[in-house]
């Protein structure tokens, strides 16, 4: 091997010519997106790089979501193999690392020849998607994306375009913008009725009206739900947000097995990414098993450079039914930090401090939560929070009561 090559894994990289080489000498294939991020970590090996700086560097002309930056460090983890996840290491809460062991020749940023069809790019008004569920997100600042001239998951530029304005209405997180969303998504449908990331996304947006209990949904609207997340699965088995919004959706009616199932597929189908790994311990609070719960949102929390609220308030739900109230309270905050306006850890939140006799605490979240426009009466926030088993709604409401709320 030659010495200026920096070997990471099963690959060699040559700084010279951007080339990566399998010890047997074939030629790994990375997307260009993907081998950017690799060069660009290479150029940082060994301190830690910022999600936001990864961003940035790569899509400086485009706004690119989490989930394109996931997907690159799963292209650069399978082909670098066994030790990868050792070698592009995730930092919880700050970004990734590229250890290297030994020195690395200088690296120049520039850009490598591009493959005809991205040479062939269009750009197209719209914006680049992001999956977070239950989150309110951020809503990007721009209308510019980069679409190759065929769409991922269909030949119909308009109906991807359509579903990108629908990922663009469902992160603001309330009903009016989810039925914008669907609006949206229902159209991408129209245009391409077999574009199986259409339905996914129709799937997962009831299922999150479900959650929330934004407006009366009838079993006519379940089955419906039911009906685009199974359409999804069925055009494209292998894509693991149809099989996520199944898990989701089955969460909700109670069937958590059928939950559960789905989620591992999801897993499994995408392992870099957390959201089915976090959900799942979801389910395993509805299932009555909050120590299951705690470990699985434990590490999908340690596993995720920027882990979303909802992973936060997940969290802290589970500890709070574990009567781990210190280490609830630390995680209900950083939900806080993240989304301030979210009733859902603010309702938690003054249980914890009700338990733990913080009463200005509670205070102040009380108020904060009627500014909400929220009714603080143990009867109003019990009546909002999903429970599957009368032990977790009778720990809930006592320690409500210990903030001195009227029934």
């Amino acid at each position: 091997m030659k010495s200026d090559l920096l070997k990471l894994g099963d690959v060699a990289f040559d700084p010279a010519t951007r080339a990566l080489t399998f010890d047997d000498g074939r030629t790994a294939q990375l997307r260009n997106k993907s081998k950017e991020v690799l060069i660009y970590l290479l150029e940082n090996a060994n301190t830690t790089v910022t999600k936001n700086a990864l961003l940035t560097a790569v899509w400086s002309d485009v706004i690119a979501s989490d989930e394109s930056l996931v997907q690159c460090i799963a292209d650069i983890r399978r082909i670098i193999g066994p030790d990868a996840r050792q070698i592009v290491e995730t930092v919880p809460r700050k970004g990734y690392r590229l250890n290297l062991a030994e020195p690395q020749p200088a690296l120049s940023r520039r850009s490598w020849p591009l493959a005809a069809a991205a040479v062939a790019a269009v750009l197209i008004a719209g914006v680049i998607w992001t999956t977070a569920p239950l989150s309110q997100g951020n809503a990007p600042q721009s209308t510019t994306i980069a679409a190759a001239q065929t769409p991922p998951g269909t030949t119909n530029t308009e109906a991807y375009l359509e579903v990108l304005k629908g990922r663009v209405s469902a992160t603001h997180f309330d009903l009016d913008d989810s039925l914008t969303a669907e609006r949206h998504f229902r159209r991408a449908v129209e245009l391409d009725p077999d574009y199986a990331r259409a339905f996914a996304e129709l799937g997962t947006l009831f299922a999150v009206r479900f959650e929330n209990d934004w407006t009366v949904l009838d079993e006519a609207d379940k089955q419906k739900a039911l009906y685009f997340a199974e359409r999804a699965v069925a055009l494209e088995p292998e894509m693991w947000l149809g099989h996520y919004a199944l898990g989701r959706l089955h969460s909700v009616l109670s069937d958590f097995d059928a939950a559960e199932e789905h989620l591992q597929t999801a897993m499994s189908l995408e392992p870099d990414n957390e959201d089915a790994r976090a959900y799942l311990g979801v389910v395993h609070i509805f299932k009555g098993d909050p120590e299951t719960a705690a470990a699985i949102l434990g590490q999908a929390v340690a596993s995720h450079p920027d882990a979303p609220f909802w992973y936060y308030f997940a969290l802290g739900h589970a500890q709070f039914n574990l009567q781990q109230f210190v280490e609830a309270e630390d995680n209900l905050l950083r939900c806080l930090e993240l989304a301030p306006n979210s009733p859902y850890c603010l309702r938690y939140l003054m249980a914890v401090y009700g338990v733990t006799g913080n009463l200005t605490k509670a205070e102040k979240a009380v108020t904060s939560y009627a500014a909400m426009g929220f009714d603080p009466s143990v009867k109003a926030i019990v009546a909002l929070v999903p429970f599957h088993h009368a032990d977790d709604r009778a720990q809930l409401e006592w320690a409500l009561r210990k903030t001195g709320l009227n029934d």
